[in-house]
């Protein structure tokens, strides 16, 4: 089984995708969770806005590498999750199950504003991260694939788990 989670920045992908590695483990199912920061390009071959370095395209992944990683791996359920997992259709039509986790601007920004995993950032860069989710980090295809999830609070695993085919 194969699962994308795609939503913007600080709306719960990775702390959704191990929890679901942790339920399919006590399952007895070998799970992996691929990230797609994982798979950025070097920062010297990262174009540049306003003379920072731009993560926030598609170009910045290693796609034929991610895609590559996940199907030599030889795990039951393989978890994508990341800010592009619906961009490329290569790895869109992998996905047996598609979770999309969404959250308010003002919940992005507020929670944004207090992430302190990278460099610090300009203020003004929380608004380039929005606009490229709206450009390129939303659902491809028909919108009834999906199953969306509200990371405005603590997601519910059992609502997504009953929803995951056995």
């Amino acid at each position: 089984m194969i699962i994308g989670i795609g939503g913007v920045s600080r709306a719960g992908k990775t702390t959704l995708a191990n929890r679901l590695k942790d339920h399919f483990e006590k399952q007895g199912k070998s799970t992996r969770v691929f990230c797609q920061d994982e798979y950025v390009k070097p920062t010297i071959s990262l174009s540049k806005v306003q003379g920072v370095p731009d993560w926030e395209r598609p170009s910045t992944i290693k796609w034929d590498k991610l895609l590559k990683d996940m199907q030599k791996s030889g795990e039951e359920v393989k978890i994508i999750e990341g800010l592009f997992s619906f961009y490329p259709a290569s790895l869109r039509t992998e996905y047996d199950l598609k979770i999309f986790v969404q959250i308010a601007k003002s919940t992005f920004q507020e929670r944004k504003s207090k992430d302190s995993r990278w460099e610090e950032e300009p203020d003004w860069y929380a608004e380039h991260v929005w606009r490229s989710f709206l450009k390129y980090g939303q659902m491809k295809g028909e919108k009834d694939e999906y199953i969306p999830v509200s990371g405005e609070k603590e997601i519910n695993l059992k609502e997504i788990v009953d929803l995951i085919p056995s």
